[in-house]
């Protein structure tokens, strides 16, 4: 293999498939990145077998077709060092040398044929869901999934399907987000999507793509990359019945006043108590080492009683980034259970802190 590509577009191709690599074992073949060079496209793949990129890089001059493998952060490592000119890649013997101008690398390769296989969509069904609605979508609840429950199925978003709508789900047991997409479907179904897929997806997912998928995998693709993930097979709890259906109390608060208020506390505390009162709502910090924070929102509640709730300020933070309104709704039935803060199609469901 022999070929010459752009020190930024390389670099940049680069920094996306490393996400996808295995960092533990420097031994596995996961560890490296796989480079084929075709025709005038230079092709990078990385997977660790749980999910996968395969990049694609056009019109470039390629020299000599062929197939290379590379450690992933010791490439990246060299050509970010590299002035942004021409690099040259090519491969001698059981080597990749690297050259811009007086510049060498050497690197020692794997046997390409051993890097894992990609899935094909044969056999697959299709999803049409827009992508930039599927992105916008997972980023809503992305703060609210875990990430190492013991639960396997609490580590990913759940696309629940339904013929009107799409519900996606995400929960960490504190708490419970819910994003509603309004969009008519063939059919009803489900998936669960892995966290650490959802981060790397919202790099990709701005252009155009196909969704192909069956109960273990999800297959994403447009001309420019084809991305992979393997599905969470166990079952998501039943969201549906952890959301309260009777409503006592709602209450509007314009966001950004709102959010002004949590970072004066959040300065000094994790948790808060809220007291909600007739013509205002106090916001005191809860903190285990006499320092006190305090501030107030003047606002009409018109409540029969004052009432209080403690409340760890992340989770409203987390909610009120994720939103575009200018005011949200707090909805209440007790203080000592579960509360709903939701603007239009996002609704968060919140557990109160035990003291």
């Amino acid at each position: 293999m022999k070929l010459s590509i752009n020190k930024n577009t390389l670099e940049s191709a680069i920094s996306l498939c490393n996400a996808y690599v295995d960092k533990k074992d420097s031994s596995a073949i996961t560890s490296h990145l796989l480079f084929e060079a075709n025709d005038d496209k230079l092709t990078i793949k990385a997977s660790d077998y749980e999910f996968g990129l395969s990049y694609k890089i056009k019109k470039i001059k390629i020299e000599t077709s062929g197939f290379a493998t590379a450690n992933a952060k010791q490439i990246s490592d060299m050509i970010k060092n590299l002035n942004n000119e021409d690099v040259i890649l090519e491969t001698i013997d059981n080597s990749l040398f690297i050259r811009q101008k007086s510049t060498k690398y050497k690197l020692a390769m794997f046997n390409y044929e051993d890097f894992p296989n990609f899935p094909n969509i044969e056999e697959k069904s299709k999803f049409d869901l827009d992508s930039s609605d599927l992105s916008r979508s997972l980023k809503k609840i992305l703060p609210a999934i875990d990430a190492n429950n013991p639960k396997y199925s609490l580590n990913g978003a759940l696309l629940d399907i339904k013929t009107d709508k799409i519900n996606f789900v995400g929960t960490d047991t504190k708490r419970l987000a819910i994003f509603t997409l309004f969009k008519h479907n063939d059919k009803e179904f489900s998936i669960s999507i892995p966290k650490k897929a959802i981060a790397e997806m919202q790099k990709l997912f701005y252009e155009k793509i196909e969704l192909f998928y069956d109960e273990n995998i999800l297959i994403a693709k447009n001309d420019n990359f084809e991305f992979f993930t393997k599905l969470i097979n166990d079952k998501f709890p039943d969201y549906e019945k952890v959301v309260p259906k009777q409503i006592n109390q709602v209450f509007s608060f314009k966001t950004e006043d709102f959010i002004e208020s949590l970072k004066k506390i959040n300065v000094v505390a994790e948790k808060m108590k809220l007291h909600f009162q007739n013509n205002k709502l106090i916001f005191e910090g809860i903190s285990l080492d006499n320092v006190e924070a305090k501030t107030e929102l003047e606002c009409e509640l018109n409540i029969q009683e004052n009432f209080s709730l403690n409340i760890k300020i992340k989770y409203l933070f987390d909610f009120l980034h994720s939103i575009e309104t200018e005011e949200f709704e707090l909805k209440i039935n007790e203080p000592n259970l579960a509360f709903i803060v939701t603007s239009k199609e996002l609704e968060t469901v919140i557990m109160p802190v035990i003291l």
